[in-house]
C-alpha cells in the first residue's frame, strides 16, 4: 500500500526583534541593502569586543504587564514580544499546538547579576525567584502561558544550531500530525561582560574598535577577524496547509525539509573538511524530497571566523558538488551579527523574505573574498534571481550541524 501523502508545512505568521528593526520588513531592508545594524557597545570594563548587534529602544512594557517586567529577563522578554507579534502576524485566534525554542544561553546574564547580589548582600537578599529569570526553559513557558499552549513546548540547546533544530522539530510535529499550528522561535541576549570575556578568552570575536562597527563584521573576507555577537528573538508560525486554507492566511513560504548531524570533533572548532555538515545538508534535502540541484540559494552561517567560513565552504562543496558554483551565497551576519541560539530563526526570517522579493540578499564588508572561500557569496551587492528553493544552515560550538530547506510560497 503506498504511503500517504506527507501534509504540507507553511509558514503563516513571523516576529522578529533585532539589531535591524523590531519587524520583517525592518530586518529586510537591512539585509537586502547589505546595511550593517551592529554598533559600539557601551561596556564598562576594557574588553577587545567593542562592537555588537543591540536591540535598541526595546521597552518590554508595550508587550507585558509591569509586575511581569520586573519577574523576567531580558531574554524571556525578547521572545515574549517576538511571539505575540507571530501571532498578530498569522491572526491567530486559538492557542498553537506546539511551541519548540532554541537558546544558546538562555539567561546567561542573569547569573552574574545572582552571583553579584550573593557576594554583596549574602543569599538571603537575592531575588526569591530570580531563578526563574535565568533558566532557559522559562522564556518558552512565559509564552506558552499567555498563549495557552498545552501541546509540547521545548526548548532545545544546540549552541548556535539551537533554533535552527527548532525549526525541524516544528516541521515534524506539523507533518506528522502532532499539531495544525506550532510555533518556533529562537532567542539570545549575551551581551554581558562576563559572556562577552568568555567568548573573547576564547578569540574568536572580531576586536575591530568601535569606530569600525559597520565594518567589523566581514564573513569569507581574508580580513575577517572574528564574529560579531549580537542579540534578538525571531519566532515563525508553521502551518498545515490544510489549516491555512480553512482559515485564509497569508503564505510566506513552504518549510520542506530539516536535518541535524554533529561533527564529534571539538568542543569549538569545525571538522575542516565539512563532511558532517554537508551530509547534513544532503539529509536535509532528502527530507525535503529535493536533489541538490534544485537549490538556489544557501544562506551561510557565515561567522566570520577563520575556521569556521573555510570549514563551510568545503561543506557546501561536498554536499552540491559541481552545483556548488552556480548557488548563490548570502551570509546576514555580516548584516546583523551573530545572535548565536537565535540566530536560525532571526536568518530564516531573511531567508523567506529572499524568496517571496526573488532577491539575493548581499553578504556586507566582502571586499576581499578569502581564496579559499571561492563561491558566489554575492560580495557588497544583491541581486534580482529566481530564487525558489534556499537552504538555511547553521553550525554550533560542540560540533552541532543543523539545515532547513524553505520553498518559496
Amino acid at each position: 500500500m503506498p504511503a500517504p501523502p506527507r501534509r504540507r508545512v507553511l509558514v503563516t505568521g513571523m516576529g522578529v526583534e533585532s539589531c535591524a528593526g523590531g519587524t520583517p520588513d525592518e530586518l529586510w531592508d537591512a539585509l537586502a541593502a547589505g546595511r550593517p545594524a551592529v554598533s559600539a557597545l557601551e561596556l564598562d570594563e576594557p574588553l577587545p569586543c567593542r562592537v555588537g548587534g543591540v536591540v535598541r529602544g526595546f521597552d518590554p512594557r508595550e508587550h507585558l504587564p509591569a509586575a511581569q517586567v520586573r519577574r523576567t529577563s531580558r531574554f524571556q522578554q525578547l521572545l515574549f514580544a517576538a511571539a505575540m507579534k507571530a501571532r498578530e502576524d498569522a491572526r491567530l485566534r486559538t492557542a498553537p499546538g506546539a511551541l519548540y525554542v532554541g537558546t544558546g544561553g538562555g539567561g546567561l546574564d542573569e547569573t552574574a547579576r545572582l552571583v553579584t547580589t550573593l557576594r554583596e548582600s549574602g543569599w538571603t537578599r537575592m531575588n526569591r525567584l530570580g531563578l526563574l529569570r535565568l533558566l532557559p526553559d522559562q522564556a518558552a513557558g512565559l509564552v506558552a502561558r499567555e498563549l495557552g499552549i498545552t501541546g509540547p513546548v521545548q526548548t532545545l540547546s544546540t549552541a548556535c544550531a539551537s533554533s535552527t533544530d527548532a525549526i525541524g522539530a516544528g516541521l515534524r510535529a506539523v507533518r506528522d500530525g502532532t499539531a495544525d499550528i506550532v510555533l518556533v522561535g529562537g532567542v539570545e541576549s549575551w551581551l554581558d561582560v562576563p559572556a562577552l570575556a568568555s567568548f573573547c578568552l576564547l578569540d574568536v570575536l572580531s576586536q575591530r574598535p568601535a569606530e569600525e562597527a559597520a565594518s567589523a563584521s566581514r564573513p569569507f573576507d581574508r580580513d575577517r577577524d572574528g564574529m560579531v555577537p549580537a542579540e534578538g528573538a525571531a519566532v515563525l508560525v508553521l502551518e498545515s496547509e490544510r489549516s491555512a486554507l480553512r482559515r485564509g492566511a497569508t503564505v510566506y513560504g513552504e518549510v520542506l525539509g530539516a536535518a541535524s548531524g554533529c561533527d564529534a570533533h571539538h568542543p569549538l572548532a569545525p571538522r575542516p573538511d565539512g563532511a558532517v555538515a554537508a551530509r547534513t545538508i544532503g539529509l536535509a534535502l532528502a527530507d525535503a524530497r529535493l536533489e541538490p540541484a534544485a537549490v538556489d540559494l544557501i544562506s551561510a552561517h557565515g561567522t566570520a571566523t577563520p575556521l569556521n567560513d573555510r570549514a563551510e565552504t568545503a561543506a557546501i562543496k561536498r554536499a552540491f558538488g559541481a552545483h556548488a558554483r552556480r548557488l548563490a551565497v548570502t551570509a546576514p551576519k555580516s548584516v546583523i551579527g551573530h545572535a548565536c541560539g537565535a540566530c536560525g530563526v532571526l536568518e530564516s526570517v531573511g531567508v523567506l523574505l529572499a524568496l517571496r522579493e526573488k532577491y539575493v540578499p548581499p553578504t556586507a564588508n566582502l571586499h576581499h573574498p578569502d581564496p579559499d572561500c571561492d563561491l558566489d557569496c554575492t560580495p557588497l551587492v544583491g541581486r534580482p534571481a529566481p530564487v525558489r528553493v534556499a537552504v538555511k544552515q547553521n553550525f554550533g560550538f560542540g560540533g552541532h550541524n543543523s539545515a532547513v530547506v524553505f520553498g518559496a510560497a
